[in-house]
C-alpha cells in the first residue's frame, strides 16, 4: 500500500497585494490588475513594469507608514 504524503517543497506560496493600491495603479496606468500583478512580481520587463513596480513599492511604504501613525495614535 502507498501512501501518498505531502511535500512541503512543492506547495505553491502566493503572496496577496494590496487591493487598494492595485486599484490605484489600474487608474493610473490603465493597465489590468493582472498585468499589475505580474508587473510587482517581475515576471514581465520593460518601463511601464519597471515604473509600476516603484509605485507600488513607494505607495506600500506610505500606507504601512499611516497606519502606523494612526495606531500610535489610538493608543495613547
Amino acid at each position: 500500500m502507498k501512501i501518498n504524503k505531502m511535500d512541503n517543497s512543492k506547495q505553491k506560496i502566493y503572496k496577496s497585494y494590496d487591493s487598494t493600491i492595485l486599484e490605484a495603479l489600474f487608474l493610473k496606468y490603465g493597465v489590468s490588475k493582472y498585468y499589475i500583478r505580474q508587473s510587482i512580481k517581475g515576471a514581465v520587463q520593460g518601463i511601464t513594469p519597471d515604473s509600476i513596480k516603484k509605485d507600488y513599492s513607494t505607495m506600500e511604504k506610505a500606507s504601512k507608514e499611516i497606519i502606523k501613525l494612526l495606531i500610535q495614535k489610538t493608543m495613547r
